[in-house]
Formats: C-alpha cells, structure tokens, sequence
C-alpha cells in the first residue's frame, strides 16, 4: 500500500483531468505493480477559491482501501496547493480531518468494547470516571503520555490496553507487562514495570512464548478491526 502512495505523491503531469482520464492514469502506473487493485474516483468539489478541484482518489488492493487526495485544474494535476496568504496546505487539512474523523470512528466503535475488556491494567481510584488508553510501549507519543500518568490518576480511573503498532519487540514487550502486572501488589508497582518496558533504550528482556505473544496480537487485531490505527487513543 505504501509503494503506490509514493506514486501518487510524485504525481504533477500535464493531462485533461476528466474522471476518467485520471483514474485512467493512475490504474497504468499503480496496476504496474499491483495488478488486482481497483481504482475508483470518490468525490470532487472546488478547493476554496484556488481556481482547483479536490479530488478523492480510492485504491482498493486485496480488501484494503486507501484514500489519496489530488488537485486538478485545466490540464495540470499536482498533489497538494499551499495558500502562503492564509497559510493553508490543503492536503494537510484533509489528512487531518481524515485522521479525526478516523479517530471519533473508532471511538463510536470500540467504547463499548473497551469498557468489557480483560486485558486491560488498571490504575487509580475505580470511583472516578474512567478513562482507556490504547498504547504502544515504543510509541514515543505514549511515552511521554506515562510521564504524565500521576496527573491523569487525580481526575480519572486509567484502563491502559496496549495494543502495539510497532513490530513483534513492541508486542512482547506488551506481553511482558501484562505478565508482570497481574502480580503487582498496588498501582506504584504496575506503573515501575510500565515505566520500565517503556523505555526507549531496554534492550535484554525475558523471552515470551509464543501464545503470549498471539494473545498480545490478537488483542491489537480485535481493535484495529473497530479502527484504531494511532497510540495514544483516549476514550473518556
């Protein structure tokens, strides 16, 4: 998925930017290496007052759709337009909205899931509201999130479920805390083994089997199937 968003990004040539003509286009170069996917054109509407058009292009490949925004005026298409009067990139306002839109999507979707969870750590006093915390041990947004914990602790009940979307040491790492948490006495010591797998420089842990490792993956796929795609995620 990513070589064909390379493709699209590099996009800046001359042609009749018809409906046609661009998913035209884009099916030659994107089918070169991908020849299942099916490329469809989603929306077009007038980008602000720049004289251009938006236009949402769809590239389904093996069940996995991606959407890719360009910009067609006359004969050119280009892949983004910045406005340096009001300081506005358009592509980035639209990867934005889509990342929130993404975001409250997934909110909808796995609140109820989350609160029924079991393999969640929790932390803090189960009288305050609760919040749930998707979270990465080598994401370093989620690092700095844990520094932070202690002040979370005095509004709300913290339910961290780490669901990594790094690669496998991110995984164990997820397996190893979940371990070592059931036998915590207190939130102190949950918080020390968190700390301590969340580490940026940890390199010699204990090793996990492999249905720690499945458990811990399959924690991350039941979520990512309701639409998490970043840590930190917060439901409150």
């Amino acid at each position: 998925m990513k070589k064909f968003a390379l493709i699209l990004s590099i996009a800046n040539l001359a042609f009749a930017a018809s409906n046609a003509q661009i998913s035209d286009f884009y099916s030659q170069s994107i089918k070169a290496q991908f020849p299942n996917a099916k490329i469809n054109i989603e929306k077009r509407e007038k980008a602000g007052d720049t004289g251009f058009e938006s236009v949402i292009l769809s590239v389904e490949i093996d069940g996995l759709k991606q959407e890719e925004i360009l910009f067609t005026k006359d004969d050119i298409i280009v892949p983004d337009i910045i406005d340096l009067k009001s300081k506005i990139s358009y592509r980035q306002e639209y990867e934005m909205k889509k990342f929130q839109d993404a975001r409250n999507n997934f909110i909808k979707n796995a609140k109820a899931v989350a609160e029924k969870e079991k393999m969640v750590i929790k932390l803090g006093d189960k009288n305050k509201p609760a919040i749930y915390v998707f979270t990465d041990p080598e994401c370093p947004y989620c690092r700095e999130h844990l520094k932070n914990i202690d002040e979370d602790l005095k509004q709300y009940q913290v339910n961290f479920i780490i669901t990594p979307v790094h690669g496998k040491s991110a995984f164990e790492k997820s397996a190893l805390i979940y371990k070592e948490t059931k036998k915590a006495k207190n939130d102190k010591e949950k918080i020390a083994i968190m700390n301590k797998y969340f580490a940026p420089d940890i390199k010699n842990y204990p090793k996990v089997s492999e249905s720690e490792l499945k458990e811990a993956f399959a924690l991350y796929e039941k979520y990512r199937a309701l639409g998490l795609s970043a840590t930190p995620t917060i439901i409150k």
